[in-house]
């Protein structure tokens, strides 16, 4: 259905693909493309517009202070400043002004940085204008707008026409992206406006507003979007859901959950690089991430290997899959070995200049698990990569813990370390000292709890020094209802479970941390149904809805951490399956308890249901999906994905590490 204020737009449209040259003379015309949306609304409201610049807080800035920038020639003179007078809206809102003095046969440029925007569905460029010159610049001189893709090409097209026609009044400029079809749309560097004298002088002035771009339905998604292979065609999969529900078999159920899940990692992957996306969301602000990070990336690779066990894929479609993928890491930039913080996955351009021990950590474990399962094909340039991450780089000799990262630029690795032990980031600690770039001894400088001194923990632990590998330590514990536990920082599900994935806990250290994981999943258990009277269970950190946008948010149980993460009746799905390793029955059932919740779209499970609200934030993240891909497959084929981390030499130098402790032995 064409909305009503597209009708015009369409006429534009059609205008544009039978005449390409037509300059839109026409006011009414000019008209309608502004005033598909009301005078007093900004363009930010509105789908079809992507905004350059509208100048409405008064500065030459957007909100990455990319400004603009006049770049004068010889003898030009230019000046740069906003006027509290609107195109559109003359009651509020600003313009730009550029003064301008320039010599015969001389060219000022006014350039913006677009930030490698990626416009490729956009069908028109158009911005409003008011020039104010002594002598009319045409036919002696031009102007010019241009673009510049990524790889540096310029293409230019002239409107000096279209800026004329009405001096000293605004005039609508529109330009149809098709003539800049040469260019990469998807990644667009910068917008520049040249104004070229010709054989006489020009002084005056021009004014710019509302410049944006336009295109039909939600052009930012829409741009997006077509990176990717697929995007759900529906929001919430309730035939799906309903079919889940009568599946009696926790087997056939979970399988079925997993086949859902994967059609995630094949859909929301970069055409190209074949990277996954960091999330997608789905519904009335629908969004495709353009970037990606070094966790996500191991999600992929043990998600592939997880399908690959399943029955999902076959193996030489998981050996193509991961052989792309590792082709494509061998390509990106790096720091001594480690991928950085973020990246676009289109491009593979480094968006944070920050390296993070932790997810390089997770990074590294899944290379280990690549390896052990295509031992013939990639063992060598997987085991290539994984030498060059020298964990070394990330310990903190003073206190022998892992610091959280390196900042390149400040060429800092700041203040903060992984201090506990349980938390995600002991699995990272495990692979260091595995691949012998730290020694054991690292272990046991990790807290199990702050020592009895540090007044400022939820509660005074109880416990007594104890010596391994010539360290003495504090084998600490926290009680709630009398039950001993090791606590997290956070008190979240996730800190406690994620390292299940690829560690085999339960068998490896059953009166340390395989207990805890039980003890700990029966106590989230416990304080949601019995203490909070929730209907489900599974508070870790999650993504919420933030207006238009999203975020990311730590939740947790303050009763079971050191400090505390908050419980604002938010619970995740994807703990759930992580507690099928800990505590399988209560986590199957806990599992079909939210199958009663409209939560369930084409690719699984969202993210986040908020039990305040009743209702699902409908996003994926690759990080949850992995976990709830891969937790299936070690459950349902016997810990395949532990097995192959721990029959990799790795893998077996770090199991006499996790059997040396008892947490709760005085």
């Amino acid at each position: 259905m064409v909305r009503p204020y597209g009708r015009a737009i369409l006429f534009f449209v059609m205008i544009v693909t039978c005449l390409p040259r037509v300059l839109f003379a026409q006011a009414s015309e000019e008209a309608d493309f502004y005033d598909s949306i009301p005078k007093e609304t900004s363009l930010h409201t509105a789908p079809q517009f992507v905004v350059v610049d509208d100048f409405s807080g008064g500065k030459l800035s957007q909100d990455k202070n990319e400004r603009w920038l006049v770049k004068p020639l010889r003898g030009t003179k230019a000046h740069l400043s906003t006027l509290r007078r609107d195109s559109r809206n003359p009651k509020r809102g600003h313009s730009l002004q550029l003064s301008m003095k320039i010599p015969p046969n001389e060219t000022l440029e006014l350039e913006k940085s677009l930030n490698h925007l990626d416009i490729s569905q956009a069908t028109h460029f158009a911005f409003q204008s008011k020039v104010r010159t002594k002598k009319n610049i045409f036919p002696a001189g031009k102007i010019l707008v241009s673009f510049t893709d990524r790889s540096l090409k310029h293409v230019e097209h002239e409107v000096t026409t279209q800026m004329e026609r009405k001096q000293d009044n605004w005039s609508t400029v529109i330009i149809p992206m098709s003539f800049f079809k040469e260019l990469d749309l998807d990644q667009l560097l910068s917008f520049s406006l040249c104004i070229r004298s010709g054989q006489y002088p020009i002084e005056g002035s021009i004014g710019i507003d509302e410049a944006a771009f336009f295109g039909e339905g939600d052009l930012n998604f829409e741009s997006s979007r077509d990176n990717v292979v697929g995007f759900p065609k529906t929001v919430f999969n309730s035939i799906q859901r309903d079919k889940l529900r009568k599946i009696q078999s926790d087997q056939r159920l979970l399988l079925a959950i997993a086949k859902d899940t994967w059609k995630f990692f094949e859909n929301a992957s970069d055409k190209k690089t074949q990277l996954v996306v960091d999330n997608i969301k789905i519904g009335e602000q629908p969004l495709v991430s353009g970037y990606t990070s070094p966790t996500n990336i191991a999600m992929s690779l043990l998600g592939i290997v997880a399908a690959m066990d399943l029955g999902l894929i076959s193996p030489q479609k998981a050996l193509h899959r991961t052989r792309a993928i590792i082709s494509t890491i061998a390509q990106m930039k790096k720091h001594k070995g480690f991928l950085f913080n973020f990246y676009e996955t289109k491009n593979l351009m480094v968006t944070r200049p920050y390296i993070s021990s932790v997810d390089n950590g997770w990074l590294g474990i899944a290379f280990v698990v690549v390896r052990e399962t295509f031992r013939k094909e990639l063992w060598q340039p997987v085991t290539q990569m994984l030498e060059q991450m020298n964990f070394n780089e990330f310990l903190d000799t003073e206190n022998n813990q892992l610091v959280i990262g390196y900042d390149v630029p400040q060429k800092s690795f700041g203040g903060n370390h992984y201090g506990m032990l349980v938390s995600e980031a002991r699995a990272t600690s495990l692979l260091a000292i595995g691949k012998g770039d730290i020694g054991k001894e690292h272990w046991w400088y990790l807290y199990r709890t702050p020592p009895a001194a540090w007044r400022w923990q939820n509660q005074i632990p109880k416990g007594s020094y104890k010596n391994q590998d010539a360290v003495e330590y504090y084998q600490g514990y926290y009680e709630k209802d009398g039950v001993k536990f090791v606590p997290s920082w956070g008190g979240s599900l996730f800190e406690y479970l994620m390292p299940t994935l690829v560690l085999d806990e339960k068998i490896l250290a059953p009166k340390s941390l395989g207990k805890n994981d039980r003890i700990v999943t029966e106590l989230h258990r416990d304080y949601a149904l019995k203490e909070k009277g929730y209907p489900i269970w599974g508070i870790s950190p999650a993504a919420v809805a933030n207006g238009k946008s999203w975020k990311y948010e730590e939740f947790g149980i303050k009763a079971l951490s050191v400090k505390g993460y908050p419980d604002r009746g938010v619970v995740t799905p994807h703990v759930s399956f992580l507690a099928l390793d800990s505590l399988p029955k209560d986590a199957m059932a806990n599992i079909r308890k939210y199958l009663d919740y409209d939560i369930y779209g084409e690719y699984g499970y969202f993210d986040t249901l908020n039990l305040q609200t009743g209702k699902a934030n409908t996003q994926y993240l690759a990080l949850d999906q992995g976990m709830i891909l891969v937790a299936i497959c070690n459950y349902l084929k016997r810990g395949s994905i532990q097995k192959r981390f721990h029959q990799d030499p790795v893998g077996k130098n770090i199991e006499k590490v996790l059997a040396k402790e008892s947490f709760f032995k005085e």
